[in-house]
């Protein structure tokens, strides 16, 4: 099961904030069917998921025979669901939603759904994802958004970008009881040409489909209390592991370039005090930079295959305690902020994601002593 669909479970809490959040899209959609023009009404739905923003509407509503459209879902599963829940003329396509080329042959559309993306996707992308958006509307189309309030609330923002961009603003719904908001668009300036082939947004963190390590297996898609839960038992593992090798064992390389256990144990140990800093950092900052750590200069500075075992042990959990209870003091927004990560390729990464990675660093670096100490 894919990351994605497990996070569309939620929507089967009818008090929670997505349950709440569909009711008022799916109101908006309605609104918006019964206010077109006779006629067709041609739809496109970014990362439309399984669909039920825009099909459970148009299964009951007096408009439904006269959509057309395409929905777009990166996620194989629930872009199966969707399709198997689409009438004829609604296509369903598995495709990355931040290109046009995704919509291509799909506009100009009436109606554009832009649900669940705008709390996944930089400040930048939201700009440029709305300045593109006169290219895929026909005249006077609505566009229907979401977005999280949790601070910094940038809907505000949002909505000055959709009026700079030429749309008028419909409906803003921002309910006191939850931290979301509605935000209903309709273009009052003239469309604009489509142009194939530009991006519009990446989703910051992770491919969720495809981030796997080829090495060591990991596969990016730890839960929050995975990650938790994970970076000590990991740790404990890996120690463990190393006291069992006797001084001579725990030193040796088994080459000039590769690493003896003992150096591998002091890198992990300043990875995760490394990354408890950054964690701290990017709490406090607007989407940090954050530097390399220097993991090659460290072990010739600090001398690491020179340092006593037990002492190294022994700060290498102290190290993943401290990280673990950070992470576990984080809420929803916490685990969401963004810094500029450069490795292994500069990006947008979240805090989960962070803590994906130094998860991966353990089960990384423990095949690599086992390696070293066979």
């Amino acid at each position: 099961m894919s990351r994605w669909v497990d996070w569309y479970r939620a929507y089967d809490d009818a008090d929670g904030p997505l349950a709440r959040r569909l009711v008022i899209v799916q109101h908006a959609v309605a609104g918006a069917l019964t206010a077109a023009a006779p006629g067709p009404i041609r739809v496109i739905s970014f990362c439309a998921g399984d669909g039920r923003d825009l099909l459970d509407v148009v299964a009951d509503h007096p408009r439904g025979g006269d959509v057309t459209g395409r929905l777009v879902e990166l996620d194989p599963e629930l872009a199966a669901r969707a399709r198997a829940a689409a009438p004829a003329a609604i296509d369903v396509v598995c495709a990355d939603a931040g290109s046009t080329d995704a919509f291509a042959g799909a506009v100009p559309a009436d109606l554009v759904l832009a649900c669940g993306v705008f709390g996944n996707v930089t400040d930048a992308d939201i700009v440029r994802t709305v300045e593109v958006l006169p290219s895929l509307c026909a005249p006077g189309a609505t566009v229907i958004w979401t977005r999280h309030r949790r601070p910094p609330d940038t809907t505000s923002r949002i909505r000055e970008t959709f009026a700079t961009a030429g749309f008028g603003e419909t409906d803003f719904v921002a309910p006191d009881a939850f931290l979301f908001a509605v935000g209903v668009q309709r273009l009052a300036a003239p469309p604009a040409p489509f142009a194939p082939g530009v991006r519009m947004f990446e989703f910051v963190g992770f491919d969720t489909l495809t981030d796997r390590c080829p090495e060591c297996g990991f596969v990016y898609d730890l839960e929050h209390e995975a990650i938790v839960t994970r970076l000590v038992s990991d740790a404990d593992a890996f120690t463990a592991h190393l006291g069992a090798l006797d001084d001579h064992a725990v030193r040796r390389r088994p080459s000039a370039d590769v690493w003896s256990p003992l150096e591998y144990a002091c890198h992990v140990r300043d990875m995760l005090r490394v990354q408890t800093d950054r964690v701290d950092l990017v709490a406090r900052e607007h989407e940090p930079e954050l530097v390399p750590m220097g993991r090659d200069e460290r072990a010739v500075d600090e001398r690491y295959n020179d340092q006593d075992p037990s002492t190294v042990h022994a700060a290498l959990l102290e190290a993943a305690h401290d990280l673990s209870a950070r992470l576990d003091d984080l809420d929803d927004a916490g685990w969401s902020r963004v810094a500029i990560y450069n490795y292994p390729v500069r990006a947008r990464r979240t805090i989960e994601w962070i803590g994906n990675h130094t998860v991966h660093e353990l089960q990384h670096h423990a095949h690599d002593i086992t390696e070293s100490a066979s």
